[in-house]
């Protein structure tokens, strides 16, 4: 079994599986307990290229791939370095038959599973904890170890060619996207590229995040970290925060950053998470008329 190549000098107590709660989810993740620790074990279930329209959009437009997990290591060690969000050690990669494993460090607390209606001091920590992480000032686009990159005055136009190839090659027979396409095609061409990227989570979600019920204690699913605008995260937050968690959340960004100007960017940069299909299937409407809160 996996776990005695991957704890070759430890006896194994017990094998937990674990669930962020929802189908679907990119990586299998387990608790496995030793009689000397416990740690987490991450490793992604994709096998072949990526060929989901978020992962492969991911892919090209930042050069990450969910496989390749030794990238967790600079994302953990940058990261740690500058938010106040708890960040677990990368214990190790070890490869078992092609495949990459993660040992990771056990984190206190439990899966959050909504920002709504949450202690106003959590969702402060997390505007804090996020604002620590977009202090990271980066001057390209792409992977965090920088194996992929892309020039920020290239991104709208990278941004826009990606954006074709996902519509040609996941919604062809639909017309809206189409239309859509072509309008922020127009927009990002006269949008200012950005001054300067960050670590973004583009799959930014509750069930990623560890809390005790009034502060933020773990960031646990990071490998969708990309090198980014930081931008992208409110617009990832807008579809999972609500008005008082958001004002609540903008509190706490605040002691640490100014808040960013969405106006220009939100059309586009939202036309292209529903085009990554960030929370699902959304219907492109209802999607793309998400009430505003930053």
């Amino acid at each position: 079994m996996f776990s005695k190549k991957l704890f070759p000098n430890e006896s194994i107590i017990e094998i937990q599986e674990l669930s962020p709660g929802y189908e679907d989810h990119a990586s299998d993740v387990w608790l496995v307990k030793t009689t000397d620790r416990e740690v987490i074990v991450r490793s992604s279930k994709m096998v072949d290229e990526p060929s989901n329209a978020f992962w492969w959009g991911c892919h090209n437009l930042f050069g990450i791939d969910p496989r390749r997990l030794t990238e967790l290591n600079i994302i953990h060690q940058t990261l740690s370095n500058q938010t106040q969000i708890p960040i677990p050690t990368l214990f190790d990669v070890k490869k078992i038959d092609e495949k990459e494993f993660a040992l990771l460090e056990k984190l206190q607390g439990a899966t959050i599973h909504s920002f709504i209606d949450q202690h106003p001091s959590m969702i402060k920590s997390l505007g804090a904890g996020l604002a620590g992480i977009h202090s990271i000032k980066r001057d390209y686009i792409g992977s965090p170890s920088r194996t992929f990159h892309v020039s920020l005055n290239q991104f709208h136009s990278h941004v826009t060619e990606t954006m074709s190839q996902l519509v040609s090659k996941f919604y062809d027979d639909k017309k809206d996207f189409k239309e859509l396409l072509h309008t922020t095609r127009t927009q990002l061409q006269h949008i200012p590229h950005p001054e300067s990227s960050t670590f973004v989570l583009v799959d930014i979600d509750p069930t990623q995040f560890l809390s005790d019920g009034n502060t933020i204690t773990g960031l646990v699913d990071t490998e969708a970290y990309v090198v980014a605008p930081r931008e992208l995260d409110f617009i990832g937050l807008e579809y999972v925060l609500d008005e008082p968690s958001a004002a609540a959340f903008k509190e706490g960004y605040q002691t640490v950053l100014e808040m960013p100007q969405l106006e220009h960017v939100r059309i586009p940069y939202r036309f292209l998470y529903r085009l990554l299909s960030v929370q699902g299937n959304v219907e492109l409407e209802t999607w793309m008329n998400q009430k505003i809160l930053f």
